[in-house]
């Protein structure tokens, strides 16, 4: 034992290499969900497996996984214009009518309710899909 420990301590100080496994695709590791509990959900309204993992980064970086998260959007006088709900952080002032139109929701309180955050947010993913051939146009940062 204290002949091996030396001789990776000796490699270690000459800069020799440890052997490691290679991996071709590192791509294809799933990392860990960051909201798995909404993944089934997810599913059941629409979105596919492939669709999940952009799904759950973006649950996870607009509300961390919190359904009753509300976020407001305000002028530079500081009242507020939007509010943005849910998991998907739906926003109000954009998207209201449009989803009550589809009858997803009759009022943005109902954003709050996980099913019907991630019906919209399919609903917003197929509309700039179908119209911007990006379906994450509604969730894009920069």
């Amino acid at each position: 034992m204290t002949k091996r420990i030396s001789k990776l301590a000796m490699a270690v100080v000459v800069g020799l290499t440890v052997p490691t496994i290679a991996v071709s695709n590192v791509n294809a590791i799933q990392p860990k969900d960051f909201c798995p509990q909404w993944k089934r959900l997810a599913l059941d309204v629409g979105f596919s497996r492939r669709d999940w993992i952009k799904l759950d980064k973006i649950i996870w970086r607009e509300s961390r996984c919190m359904p009753k998260a509300i976020n407001e959007n305000s002028r530079t006088d500081g009242s507020t214009w939007s509010r943005d709900w849910g998991l998907a952080q739906i926003n109000d002032y954009s998207w209201i009518t449009y989803l009550r139109g589809k009858k997803i929701v009759s009022k943005s309180t109902e954003l709050l309710n996980p099913r019907n955050n991630l019906e919209a947010a399919y609903e917003l993913y197929e509309y700039s899909q179908d119209r911007h051939d990006d379906p994450w146009l509604q969730w894009k940062t920069n």
